[in-house]
């Protein structure tokens, strides 16, 4: 049986992921307004990890969700 405590857990990581990958397309922004190619690049890697992590944190509700 799901707890309510653990489902709350992957919403708040859920969450969390979603703030860090708004964060990271922010941060991918400003690299590109200051034209260095190694902070667009690190900007760019930061992003990926961030979409990584996001999709990860929605399987993982979506999981608990179907389980209901």
């Amino acid at each position: 049986m799901i707890t309510q405590t653990t489902y709350q857990q992957a919403v708040a990581a859920r969450e969390a992921a979603a703030h860090a990958l708004y964060e990271a397309e922010l941060a991918v922004h400003d690299a590109h307004q200051t034209g260095v190619d190694e902070w667009i690049s690190a900007a760019h890697r930061h992003l990926h990890a961030a979409i990584v992590q996001h999709s990860a944190a929605l399987e993982s509700v979506a999981a608990f969700e179907l389980a209901a």
